[in-house]
């Protein structure tokens, strides 16, 4: 080849990279992802292709891959081949551990499975070893994060667990470690003895609401919490757990956020999450129509939702901003609108 010469460090890296990735065969679209790592300097280079070619060449000299007899991508000059494979690999396989370990009862499903990562057969050993040593026990329950870092050594790694297929009926649950997953807590502050709870988007009007509904007492709303922004649907659990330290929500759940495409994102996204109903308080809503509009013309509306959760008589009313492209602020809203809202609820 011309130009750049490929370099035995960015040849070990692909090599390596290709060993790591666990796969009897990788396609070329994947040896050309981790030909970009290996070997940066090349990247937009004319010589890319060409010091790809070598270095391929080079591992199968080595034995670390195999090349195809006749699938080439004759696209390209020289021509590479539309996949390699990994002897390495095709050996790891031909092993699996996992079909003969001794599992313990609750895990004998592991053998059965027809692939697992060497990542994976760890976490799973290093489970059966906290189960083994725990039999008969009866260890305290504790949040999932605290199980995680005393059995995996990571207080994530379980939780990246429960999202695989690791974990469901017939395989693994939290209550076998006993653990449980508790919800990021939600800020609230008590505002009355109601039962209802107002969740607003920002802190400013956060505190608003807690000064405006502290100042008087008709009204059901209880307390106020603060859904800090795009964190609430990760929050929105906490719901039916505690809030404010009263305990589960036993009233209804009221939303109140920025009128544009975030906000609205941010309330459906909760309300397509939470186990209880999350409604819009509509008369603060309703009053954004009626503020003046910020940053017109500026503002994307066209792939927005918010429709089935404001439902059609409210989305249209907001029709207008939406149209002139802008958008309105919660703290656009004058803050005795909320005292307003409050004393028209049902109570």
């Amino acid at each position: 080849m011309t130009g750049q010469a490929v370099r035995s460090g960015e040849v070990d890296a692909l090599g390596n990279a290709l060993r790591a990735a666990e796969s009897v065969q990788i396609t070329l679209d994947r040896v050309w992802s981790l030909w970009l790592i290996a070997a940066p300097r090349l990247v937009g280079d004319a010589t890319q292709t060409a010091a790809l070619y070598a270095a391929l060449h080079l591992l199968a000299e080595a034995g670390t891959v195999e090349l195809p007899s006749d699938s080439w991508d004759q696209s390209t000059r020289p021509p590479l081949p539309r996949f390699v494979k990994i002897p390495a690999a095709r050996q790891a396989v031909r092993r699996r551990e996992w079909m003969t370990y001794p599992w313990s009862h609750e895990l004998g499903w592991a053998s059965t499975l027809p692939t697992l990562s060497a990542d994976r057969f760890r976490d799973l050993v290093a489970l059966n070893s906290w189960l083994a040593r725990t039999r008969g026990l009866n260890p305290p329950t504790v949040p999932l994060r605290y199980r995680s870092v005393e059995i995996l050594g990571d207080e994530k790694r379980l939780e990246k667990m429960v999202k695989t297929d690791l974990f469901g009926p017939g395989r693994l649950a939290l209550a076998l470690f006993h653990c449980v997953r508790i919800p990021a807590p939600l800020p609230a502050a008590l505002v009355g003895q109601g039962p209802d709870v107002l969740v607003v988007e920002n802190s400013d009007t956060y505190w608003a609401a807690v000064e405006q509904l502290r100042a008087t007492s008709d009204h059901p709303v209880g307390s106020v919490a603060w859904g800090s922004g795009k964190t609430f649907p990760s929050q929105v659990d906490a719901l039916s757990v505690d809030v404010g330290g009263r305990g589960p929500v036993t009233g209804r759940v009221w939303y109140w956020g920025d009128l544009d495409p975030t906000g609205l994102e941010i309330a459906g996204t909760a309300a397509d999450a939470a186990a209880l109903a999350i409604f819009p308080a509509r008369t603060l809503w309703s009053a954004m129509a009626d503020r003046p509009v910020q940053e017109s013309g500026r503002i994307d509306w066209t792939r927005a939702s918010g429709r089935g959760w404001l439902g059609d008589e409210l989305w249209d009313e907001l029709a207008p901003v939406r149209n002139s492209a802008g958008r309105v602020a919660q703290e656009a809203v004058p803050p005795e609108a909320i005292v307003a809202w409050a004393r028209g609820l049902d109570h």
